[in-house]
């Protein structure tokens, strides 16, 4: 039997059975119910003829998704031009502050965080304790051997027990 044939048919079917229906005694050829509704298997969808994709088209389609930044930046000037009138702002002057700013060097124009104002680097913590976060974002403390557990930060002092 050629190898064509096992791609379609039954294997428990009879070796000399029909190709189509699996009964003895006629060829697929001669079989009454040999109709095979390709499209009850696979729907219809299977078969709708699609018209063929060019490269060109699909290379039109990327560029037509393709953002015109000089556009967008002109656009967007227009609409913040109207925000500015709507509210009662003089464009001209919002465009020279910020055309100075822009000039200017980013030292200057960005504040500096007084060095006060940084959190201090905490003393570590005494031999054995660890500390970690519960749900709600609080530090709790514990120490690793006995696993005692307070909500205050231990000092050499604290007792262990």
């Amino acid at each position: 039997m050629e190898m064509h044939h096992k791609l379609r048919r039954d294997p428990n079917w009879h070796k000399d059975a029909c190709n189509l229906c699996g009964q003895l005694g006629h060829r697929a050829a001669d079989c009454s119910s040999g109709t095979v509704n390709w499209r009850q298997i696979y729907g219809d969808n299977a078969f709708i003829l699609r018209p063929p994709q060019y490269w060109s088209e699909e290379l039109a389609v990327r560029a037509s998704r393709k953002v015109d930044m000089a556009d967008l930046e002109k656009r967007a000037r227009e609409y913040a031009k109207g925000q500015a009138e709507k509210q009662g702002l003089d464009w001209e002057e919002i465009t020279k502050k910020a055309e100075e700013l822009h000039n200017q060097d980013p030292s200057v124009t960005i504040p500096r965080v007084p060095e006060a104002d940084l959190p201090e680097e905490e003393a570590p913590l005494p031999a054995g304790w660890a500390s970690a976060t519960d749900q709600q974002g609080r530090t709790y403390y514990y120490h690793k051997k006995t696993m005692k557990t307070q909500w205050d930060r231990p000092t050499d002092d604290t007792p262990i027990s």
